[in-house]
């Protein structure tokens, strides 16, 4: 299974272009990924992902990609090989399934309902449990 999770901070606004046969939308971006775990906090290592959207989706959703946003991903990785003068070079990327914004740049300041979206479950636990799912069973009905 090839699956990947990563939160962080994009490096620039997306790029759109298009597959050249099919015309199909591309988006490509960059994010900026601390490592979790350091020994020196003073100079925190940063990776840099580079990251793929291939769909319709990019089209509208580019506008919304921009420099600075925090940003959780999931898909993919993948590696890629190229030529480039006579040398085969390796290209490493995430080929990007979900899309999640977590908050805005650095320097915004938090409007209503933009900044930290939050799950709301779409659903109501049925009458007579409590807020986990468990029912209250009376001692005398236990069986044993």
């Amino acid at each position: 299974m090839n699956k990947l999770i990563i939160s962080g901070r994009l490096t620039k606004d997306a790029e759109l272009s298009f597959l050249p046969n099919t015309g199909t939308p591309k988006m490509i971006y960059t994010l900026a990924v601390e490592r979790s775990y350091q020994k020196d906090k003073k100079n925190k290592k940063v990776d840099f992902i580079n990251c793929e959207a291939i769909g319709k989706h990019c089209e509208n959703l580019c506008q919304y990609v921009n420099k600075g946003k925090l940003v959780l991903v999931e898909g993919e990785l993948n590696i890629d090989t190229y030529d480039k003068d006579g040398e085969t070079r390796k290209y490493t990327k995430v080929k990007v399934d979900k899309l999640e914004f977590l908050a805005g740049t650095k320097n915004d300041e938090a409007g209503p309902g933009e900044n930290n979206q939050t799950f709301q479950p779409s659903y109501e636990p049925p009458r007579g449990l409590d807020p986990n799912g468990f029912q209250a069973i009376d001692d005398d009905e236990i069986p044993f």
